[in-house]
């Protein structure tokens, strides 16, 4: 097996990671988790793009927060689910990904703070995000103008929420964008486990541990919601985009998971970044080859929702 490329702007930051003095964020306590991924964040993400106004609601029993690229028009929404294992991650964590994703779509995008484990274990934030998807569906007051269709999107964590929501809306849903997804949680024995399963940020004893404090027992492991990867995958699943990052311990459960809806004969597109690591989508000032691919993926994913959106017209006119 040839050595794994590692662009210079990554190994500087592993390397400024491996030298930070104190306990490992597997070691933590959810708080201390949770208050360290802010912290990282704050060091390590770009700033929000301007000109981007944010309302703040509460929808379903959940809260949410809205981006609006400009004044309030009928169009589609993208419903995002941030990263964290389940564990870590809120509204703030992805804030400014969010406004990237609203400014350069040119779309609505809405934010899900879904409930995190250990307070809420599975299936809480799956159940938590298709009540949000729903309510966005109904066009709420506070979206400021129809929505004609919605489309998901995720990191990690976050991604697996998505494309769990896809799953049980079908059709429903216009595009999904799934960023380095989680694919299968009641196994790690991967090649990209073996190789990037010590020192790449994420590692497999936090995986571990966020699995552990939402998912306690085998059975919600091997539950499709989680483990897409562990049966049969849904049918009419809306065209997909994968990221994957190619340092990542998960990097093979996208592969897979494109893999597995090309089988099906649903449309899939595929990327995988080179040389960088899980969680770039929030380190994108310290990671520029990560910030462009990803710029590329949402530009790209505007034009899906755009093409499904286009047809779902022609087919009601």
């Amino acid at each position: 097996m040839s050595k794994a490329v590692v662009l210079p702007e990554t190994a500087a930051i592993l390397e400024a990671l491996a030298a930070q003095e104190g306990p490992a964020l597997s070691e933590m306590t959810a708080s201390e988790m949770r208050s360290v991924y802010g912290q990282l964040g704050e060091l390590f993400d770009l700033p929000p793009v301007p000109g981007i106004t944010t309302a703040d609601f509460t929808g379903a029993s959940i809260p949410m927060r809205v981006y609006h690229p400009g004044e309030p028009k009928a169009a589609p929404v993208i419903v995002y689910m941030h990263g964290g294992g389940w564990v870590i991650g809120d509204l703030e964590s992805h804030h400014s990904l969010c406004t990237q994703i609203a400014g350069q779509t040119g779309l609505r995008v809405v934010a899900v703070d879904y409930r995190l484990a250990p307070e809420a274990r599975f299936p809480a934030a799956h159940e938590d995000c298709i009540a949000a998807v729903g309510h966005v569906l109904s066009s709420p007051a506070e979206l400021g103008a129809p929505v004609t269709g919605v489309a998901v999107a995720g990191d990690s964590a976050g991604a697996n929420l998505a494309f769990a929501v896809s799953s049980h809306y079908g059709e429903g849903v216009l595009a999904q964008l799934l960023i380095y997804p989680v694919g299968d949680c009641a196994g790690t024995d991967t090649a990209s486990y073996r190789d990037f399963g010590e020192g790449y940020l994420l590692d497999k004893p936090l995986m571990d541990r966020f699995i552990d404090e939402y998912l306690p027992s085998v059975e919600a492991r091997v539950d499709l919601r989680v483990s897409p990867l562990r049966g049969e995958l849904a049918g009419r699943l809306p065209p997909t985009m994968i990221l994957a990052a190619g340092l990542d311990p998960l990097r093979d459960e996208g592969r897979l998971l494109a893999g597995r809806i090309a089988q099906t004969g649903g449309e899939v597109h595929f990327l995988e970044a080179e040389g960088l690591i899980h969680g770039m989508a929030t380190m994108r000032k310290v990671l520029p080859a990560g910030d462009r691919i990803l710029r590329r993926m949402f530009s790209r994913f505007a034009e899906l929702i755009e093409d499904r959106s286009d047809k779902a017209q022609e087919r009601e006119a």
